[in-house]
């Protein structure tokens, strides 16, 4: 699955650093940049897009206001500005994300992570993210995550029998996952709560017998949610 995406900044240097970024996003396509807003709403009238990532303070058209024209269109919207201030108006129009200027790639993948999950969601797909391994960019459902282990600065995701190994802190990923659905056991390990089959005192075993250790200050979180 891969995402219909537009970019709109009346900065020339800002749409090319999301240009590149998306260029680097196997999962992302950018159709087309804007430098104006009313350009931008004209094109929308004829062609459908996923995700917009937009500037805010722009001299046409604000961002939120753009935003409220270009509801109808059903896209998905993250914004894109150097004024962390709009972070709040932001999000009460529900917006996917909101990334500061300069947007870095890693931040980029995340807001567009969540866009391709809901995506899924919609669509009624198996839900996904992709994560960068090496040189090499793989996809992992979701469903088949068993655990995530932190080593400093590699993340170690175990799924389906297989290990991505991705630079990435371990809260960033939980951000991208479910609610509800994972938890953090230890300040290195979170679990699949549906990949848990057995619950010690203090240890899990999870799907495929990997042991998995819990530390006392979340032992009283990981029983309320295992066992209710």
């Amino acid at each position: 699955m891969t995402l219909q995406t537009i970019a709109i900044d009346d900065e020339a240097p800002a749409l090319a650093v999301i240009a590149a970024h998306a260029a680097k996003t196997p999962f992302v396509q950018l159709l087309a940049t804007f430098v104006s807003p009313t350009e931008a709403l004209a094109w929308l009238q004829h062609n459908p897009v996923d995700l917009i990532f937009s500037d805010i303070q722009m001299p046409d058209l604000y961002g939120t206001e753009f935003m409220r024209l270009a509801k109808s269109s059903g896209a998905m919207f993250v914004f894109v500005t150097a004024y962390p201030q709009y972070a709040v108006e932001g999000f009460q129009l529900q917006a996917l994300d909101y990334l500061l200027k300069p947007v870095e790639l890693p931040r980029f993948i995340e807001a567009c992570n969540r866009a391709l999950q809901q995506k899924q969601t919609q669509s009624g797909q198996q839900r996904s993210i992709f994560v960068k391994d090496g040189h090499d960019w793989v996809r992992i459902h979701i469903a088949d995550i068993e655990f995530i282990r932190s080593d400093t600065n590699l993340l170690f995701i175990h799924h389906a029998g297989s290990v991505a190994v991705t630079r990435m802190t371990i809260g960033r990923l939980l951000e991208l996952l479910p609610a509800g659905e994972f938890v953090r056991v230890h300040k290195s390990y979170s679990v699949a709560l549906q990949a848990v089959k057995k619950i010690e005192r203090h240890q899990l075993t999870v799907v495929g017998g990997a042991l998995i250790p819990v530390a006392r200050s979340y032992r009283e979180a990981v029983e309320r949610l295992l066992l209710g």
